[in-house]
C-alpha cells in the first residue's frame, strides 16, 4: 500500500512538474519570439523620412511640388507633406531674392515664368506686378487732345461770360492747372468776383506775364488792396504791363492812378 502510494505520488508529481515546465517554457518562447520578431522593423515615420530624403538632396523645386500634389490627400504622410511644403517655400523665397537683386526686366520675367510658374506662382506674379508698376511710372502722360482742350476753353469762357461761376470753375480748373493761360485768367476773374481774392491773386500771377487781362486785374488788386497789401507802385507796374500786352483800358487806368497819386502828393 505504501509502495503504491509512493508510486502514485511520484507519477502525479512528475506530471505536475512536466506540465508546469511546459507552460512556463511556452510562455517564455512566445514572449521571446514576439520581441525577436520586432527587431529590425522600421516605423512608418522612418519610411516616410527615407522617402522624402532624395527630394531634399536634389536641387530642383518642381519635384517637391509634384510630391505635394501626389500625396495631398494622404493623411499618413501629413508630417512629410509639411516638411516638403516648408522646403519648397524656402527655395521659392531664395529664388525670389535672387531675381529681386537683379534688374527687373521683361526678359527676366520670361525666364522667371518659364522656370518657376509651376512651383512658385505667387512669387512670379509679385515680380510681374513690380515690373508693370515700373513700366507705368516710366510712361509719360499723353499730351492733351487739342480739340478737347479747345472745347473746354470755349466752354470756360462762355460760362464765365454768363456768370455761371460754379459751372465755369469746374470747366476751367483742369485746363488752368495744365497751364492754359486763358483758363487761368478766367479762374482769377471768377474767384475775384466771388470775393476769393487770395485765390484770384494766385491765378492772376500765373497768367499775368502773358495776359493783359490778368496783368490789369493784378494792377486793380494792388491799387485797392484786394488779396494783397495795397501798393500803388506795384499797381502802376502791372497796369503798364497790361497796356504793353494790349489791354485797352489799362493805359487810362494807369493815367488816372498817376494823376491821383500826384494830387495826393500835392496835398
Amino acid at each position: 500500500m505504501n509502495l503504491m502510494y509512493r508510486l502514485l505520488v511520484i507519477i502525479i508529481g512528475g506530471l505536475l512538474i512536466a506540465g508546469c515546465g511546459s507552460l512556463k517554457t511556452s510562455d517564455v518562447l512566445s514572449r521571446t519570439g514576439d520581441a525577436l520578431s520586432k527587431i529590425g522593423q522600421k516605423s512608418p515615420t522612418d519610411d516616410g523620412d527615407q522617402e522624402i530624403k532624395p527630394l531634399f538632396d536634389q536641387p530642383y523645386i518642381d519635384p517637391l511640388t509634384e510630391y505635394l500634389q501626389r500625396y495631398a490627400e494622404d493623411p499618413s504622410r501629413s508630417a512629410q507633406l509639411g516638411q516638403v511644403r516648408q522646403e519648397r517655400e524656402r527655395r521659392c523665397a531664395a529664388v525670389a531674392r535672387r531675381y529681386d537683386m537683379d534688374e527687373i526686366t521683361e526678359a527676366s520675367l520670361v525666364l522667371y515664368r518659364r522656370g518657376y510658374s509651376f512651383s512658385c506662382p505667387q512669387d512670379v506674379a509679385a515680380y510681374e506686378v513690380r515690373l508693370e508698376a515700373m513700366q507705368q511710372a516710366s510712361i509719360p502722360a499723353p499730351p492733351p487732345n487739342s480739340e478737347s482742350l479747345s472745347r473746354q476753353l470755349n466752354n470756360c469762357y462762355l460760362l464765365t461770360q454768363i456768370r455761371n461761376f460754379s459751372g465755369a470753375l469746374d470747366t476751367c480748373r483742369g485746363p488752368a492747372e495744365a497751364g492754359a493761360v486763358g483758363a487761368q485768367v478766367r479762374m482769377a476773374q471768377i474767384q475775384n468776383a466771388l470775393g476769393n481774392h487770395e485765390s484770384a491773386y494766385r491765378w492772376a500771377q500765373q497768367a499775368a506775364p502773358e495776359s493783359g487781362e490778368a496783368a490789369n486785374l493784378l494792377g486793380e488788386m494792388y491799387a485797392q488792396g484786394l488779396g494783397v497789401a495795397q501798393d500803388k507802385a506795384a499797381a502802376a507796374k502791372w497796369f503798364r504791363t497790361a497796356a504793353g500786352l494790349g489791354h485797352v483800358g489799362a493805359k487810362n487806368t494807369l493815367d488816372n492812378l498817376v494823376s491821383a497819386s500826384a494830387g495826393d502828393n500835392a496835398d
